[in-house]
This record gives structure tokens, C-alpha cells and sequence, in this order.
């Protein structure tokens, strides 16, 4: 059987469709990395301005001297959540899918094909149950062991 590639194009399709629509939205934060002698502390501030992200605004006032020791390390990131929840969205989607192929797979093995294994597996078993009582019935009944009759 051909693989169509026209459905997994259309497939893709409300995906692309949800990109376009959504509005642009974005996470913007501040993260400040200062170290000390002992150990290193991460401080971070959503949604704040470009201009806001430095040591002093973002940095507790215990940690204040390592800005002034030029320890600290501030970014300002910027983080397109769409393209974060698209990915999440297609990804419970294939994984959907394949849950579904399988679960449809063992429903028509078990529904079409395993009746016939067993009924196959029963005939075979009927087959050699009557091959060993009729072979087992002419040694008794030729060497005189037991009246069958």
C-alpha cells in the first residue's frame, strides 16, 4: 500500500493554521546569575522591561555585594510561547495516534485473527488426541490388554 504524502500535509495543516492565529505572544524575563565564594543562586524576574533587567533591581539586597563585585551576570530572554505550546499540542497528538494504531491493532488481532489461530490450535489438538486413542485402543485391543468393546 502507497503512503499518501497529501494527508500528512493535511494533517500538518490546523497546526499551521493555530501558528497563524494565535497572537504573537512572548515570555520576557530577567535572569541574574551571581556567584559567591560558596556557591552560585539564579534570580529570576518575569515580565519586566529591557531596561529594569540589571544586578540592582533583580538581586535581593543579601545578594547585593556581589554586584557590586561585578559576580552577577544578568540576561534578558525572550521566549515565543506558540511555538512552545504548538510543540507540546503536536506532540500528545502523535503520540495519541500511535496509541490509537495500537490499540485498533490488537482490537482486529484479537477480534479477526485470533479466532481462527484458536480454532486452528483446537482442530490440531482434536486431530491428535483421536490419532493417540485410536493408536493407543489397536495396541490394547491387539495385544489382548483391554476389551474396548
Amino acid at each position: 500500500a502507497e503512503v499518501s504524502t497529501q494527508s500528512t500535509g493535511s494533517a500538518m495543516l490546523p497546526f499551521l493554521l493555530l501558528l497563524l492565529v494565535l497572537p504573537a505572544s512572548a515570555d520576557v524575563r530577567c535572569k541574574c546569575v551571581c556567584k559567591n565564594a560558596i556557591d552560585r543562586e539564579i534570580f529570576i524576574k518575569p515580565s519586566i522591561d529591557f531596561e529594569d533587567c540589571k544586578c540592582d533591581t533583580i538581586v535581593p539586597d543579601a545578594w547585593q555585594k556581589s554586584c557590586l563585585a561585578n559576580k552577577c551576570e544578568c540576561s534578558y530572554d525572550i521566549r515565543n510561547t506558540n511555538v512552545l505550546r504548538v510543540s507540546v499540542i503536536l506532540t500528545i497528538v502523535c503520540i495519541s495516534a500511535m496509541a490509537l494504531f495500537v490499540l485498533g491493532d490488537k482490537l482486529i488481532w484479537n477480534c479477526v485473527r485470533m479466532p481462527r489461530k484458536v480454532f486452528e490450535w483446537k482442530q490440531t489438538n482434536l486431530d491428535k488426541r483421536n490419532r493417540v486413542y485410536v493408536s493407543l485402543t489397536d495396541q490394547c485391543c491387539h495385544e489382548g490388554g483391554l476389551d474396548v468393546s
